[in-house]
């Protein structure tokens, strides 16, 4: 298949990389701030003619979530359960041949992709009312520190109706999703750049880059997701209603229509706003 492909390079600490739904609403609200409420109602009034990937090490894949094979040995059998990211050779093994492809991979004899360091960082509670340090408030959080040389892929199906460039370069100097505004989530862009993703030549089946709804899922992973509203609504109540979604490397039968998920909070930011999560399936062809 062919893609659009943005390397980011991160600059700093982040609490997780980059995922699809979460990096379109940072776009979104920077497509609000440059050309106004009224240009962002009338580009969400109609289907969004491009789909965005998750964010991987480049040269990686997830894993399709395909039927497991059985294996003996024990050993063998936890290493194949272990595998999570595929090397774009291994991936396009996999989506014709099926799970046999991985016993003669090079994941399964040690090959890795570049890890971010996690590490803890120790912070003092903000009391909100001074914005001073508040007494008595001591508390760690784990975060991951990518090597700021190592390239991260960033997909794109389709033709935005802006330049992407200039809204992913305002994101990464805002910073990417939560503590941006203590310095996390930086990076800097480069691209676009054509790619060649691979997929099966007769597909049965798609595997997702990007979470997706749980309608249509063939074979799934799901995980329970309550996002924090962003942009303007910073201030606001900080959490999203919760909501089911199925990972990165989920199957479906067929490419499902996009879905604008209703996660309004009880206590709307504005009154008469609604909060919509876009779920939109990021597909590669897989047999199956």
């Amino acid at each position: 298949m062919r893609a659009t492909l943005f390397r980011l390079y991160f600059q700093g600490p982040l609490k997780e990389l980059p995922r699809a739904p979460t990096l379109l609403g940072h776009l979104l609200w920077w497509y609000r701030y440059a050309h106004g409420r009224k240009a962002l109602e009338e580009l969400l009034a109609r289907p969004l003619p491009f789909r965005l990937s998750s964010v991987f090490p480049e040269g990686w894949l997830p894993r399709p979530k395909l039927p497991p094979i059985q294996v003996e040995e024990t050993e063998r059998r936890k290493a194949l359960k272990n595998l999570k990211l595929l090397t774009l050779e291994t991936f396009a093994r996999l989506v014709e041949k099926g799970e046999e492809a991985l016993l003669e991979a090079p994941e399964l004899e040690g090959k890795a992709p570049p890890e971010p360091t996690r590490l803890r960082r120790s912070r003092v509670g903000i009391d909100r009312a001074t914005g001073a340090a508040r007494r008595g408030i001591l508390f760690t959080e784990e975060l991951l520190f990518p090597d700021p040389k190592t390239p991260y892929a960033l997909y794109l199906l389709g033709d935005p109706p802006f330049d992407l460039k200039a809204a992913l370069a305002f994101v990464g100097e805002m910073g990417y999703g939560g503590k941006a505004s203590v310095g996390l989530g930086r990076f800097r862009v480069e691209g676009p750049f054509p790619a060649e993703l691979p997929e099966a030549q007769a597909p049965t089946a798609y595997t997702t880059l990007a979470p997706g709804p749980l309608e249509g899922a063939l074979y799934y992973e799901l995980e329970a997701y309550q996002g924090r509203l962003g942009g303007g609504y910073v201030g606001a109540k900080p959490f999203k209603r919760p909501h089911l979604r199925t990972r990165e490397g989920s199957l479906y039968r067929e490419v499902p229509t996009p879905l604008a998920l209703d996660v309004t909070p009880l206590e709307p930011p504005e009154e008469g706003v609604r909060v919509y999560e876009l779920l939109q399936v990021f597909p590669l062809g897989v047999r199956v």
